[in-house]
């Protein structure tokens, strides 16, 4: 089984004071860095494709493009659902899974990616997910709430998310023709007749998107750190 990854990293900044969020440091290393080594430390991984805006593309850094020959850079689109697109056909057709991971997730673990693949190896889509733990309010425009879902259905969506290739790559193909925006990989499949299962991710595996972000994932970094020191 052979696996490869998307890595969505077309972000613009604009909630992190303008500064691309995906380059932003933590612990002197972008986030880009930190959210490519685990799928690089992954056994199964052939390629990591990774997304970038198109200026960006066209000069990447240096540690990116010496980081490793399994990674290769494309240019991304205007929105996420393009950026995906471009990645997955770039992506070998010798490739049996693909994961679409969001840059600005920079503590995922082999273990949530193994969970991940061990369900698209199925034959069906896998969301990396936790129950949702706040009670959760339906808001109409006005502000009125109108309802309250029963939150032990309801869990967070996060990524990686894995998908046979073939089947990733066919649901993209045909929102393009069709004019579909796509937001969310997982809703993608679904709209095109595919199965997703829910895989338990890690309340760690936060997205950055503000500064205050920064913060707790550089906390969480240090204290993986010492704990691997033992």
């Amino acid at each position: 089984m052979r696996a490869a990854v998307v890595i969505a990293a077309g972000g613009s900044g604009r909630r992190m004071g303008g500064i691309r969020k995906q380059f932003a440091e933590l612990l002197g290393e972008p986030i880009l860095l930190h959210s490519l080594r685990p799928f690089l430390a992954h056994p199964m991984l052939e390629r990591a494709v990774v997304a970038l805006p198109a200026e960006d593309a066209a000069d990447p850094p240096s540690w990116l493009t010496r980081l490793d020959d399994r990674v290769h850079v494309v240019a991304g689109g205007a929105e996420r659902g393009e950026s995906v697109h471009r990645g997955l056909e770039a992506v070998p057709e010798t490739v049996d899974i693909v994961l679409v991971h969001d840059a600005a997730r920079p503590l995922v673990t082999v273990e949530v990616i193994d969970r991940a693949i061990d369900v698209a190896a199925e034959g069906v889509g896998a969301v990396v997910a936790i129950p949702a733990s706040d009670t959760l309010k339906e808001v109409a425009a006005d502000g009125r709430i109108v309802g309250t879902p029963d939150r032990s259905r309801l869990w967070a969506a996060q990524t990686p998310q894995a998908f046979p290739r073939a089947q990733l790559l066919d649901a993209y193909r045909r929102a393009a023709r069709e004019g579909v925006q796509a937001t969310d990989d997982a809703a993608l499949v679904e709209r095109f007749g595919g199965t997703v299962k829910v895989v338990e991710g890690s309340a760690e595996n936060l997205k950055v998107t503000r500064p205050t972000d920064l913060i707790v994932a550089e906390a969480l970094l240090r204290a993986r750190a010492a704990t691997a020191r033992g």
